[in-house]
Parts: structure tokens; sequence; C-alpha cells
């Protein structure tokens, strides 16, 4: 899964990495991302759409499950603060996370801000992220980004 698209100029300047972030949670819908989902969602989107990312977007690092950036909970638990997205209890010990109304409206104004290929993209990515369970995403991130794997507490 690439994105590719022509650079027009540069950088999309009006954006930040947090409302990319709410982007993603709402076009998961009502079932929500894991953290592992959205972690990779992110990460994919940083590989494939630099041109079209904010310059401070998150930098990944091998880790338990692969790439990771703890900079991604800080905005999501700052987006649950602001009432745009809510933390579903799995059961599990951790939360899923969905965008409340305000959210999606929220993400309604980043996508008006933001090319229309590059909003395809990353709901491309999140339903894909989403179709898979949690071993097979980790492994189909492993098999294209094989350095990620190093740090990895995942044998599956």
């Amino acid at each position: 899964m690439m994105y590719r698209k022509e650079n027009e100029g540069g950088r999309n300047v009006d954006i930040s990495r947090k409302d990319i972030t709410m982007l993603v949670i709402s076009l998961a819908g009502e079932k929500g991302l894991s953290p592992v989902q959205l972690q990779k969602s992110l990460f994919l989107i940083a590989e494939s759409a630099t041109t079209d990312l904010p310059t401070d977007f998150y930098k990944f690092s091998p880790y338990n499950y692969g790439p990771f950036s703890p900079e991604i909970y800080d905005d999501t638990d700052e987006l649950v603060r602001e009432g745009l997205v809510v933390g579903i209890d799995s059961g599990l010990g951790w939360s899923r996370y969905a965008a409340t109304a305000a959210g999606s409206s929220h993400s309604k104004g980043v996508k008006e801000k933001i090319k229309a290929e590059f909003s395809e993209y990353i709901r491309i990515v999140v339903e894909w992220v989403q179709s898979l369970d949690f071993a097979g995403l980790l492994r189909a991130i492993y098999a294209k980004y094989p350095q990620y794997r190093v740090n990895s507490i995942f044998q599956g």
C-alpha cells in the first residue's frame, strides 16, 4: 500500500499531527481503533505520505510491537481531554479510540484542508488496518518493514 502524489509546493502547514490523528480515529467509525491499530495506521501514513504531513509528524522506533511513537498517546490523550475522542474500555486493560460528534465535526474541517487523494489514502489505510487481527497486522508490518521487528516481543 503506497500513497503517491505530485508535490504541489510542499507540506500541509494548516494541519497538525494531532489533526491527522483525529482524522484517522474519525475514519475508524464507531468501531474505533485499538492502540496498536492507531500506531500502525499513523506509521503507514508517515512512511508513504511524507510530503503531505506536518514537519513535526511522529517519528517511529522499533518497540515491543513494532513501530512506535509515544507522542501518539500524548496527542490522543489531549484529544480525549478536548472531548474530540472517547476511550472505549476493551475489557483487556486498554481502550479503543473513537471520535465523538465534536471529533467527527473537527475531522470534516481537517479533510477540507488536505488534498482529496491524501484523505482517501488515509481512509484506505484505516480500513486495511481494521481488516486485520492483531497478529496479522504485526506480521504484515514486519514483512514490509523488518527493521521494526528488532525489539518486538511478538513472535507470531
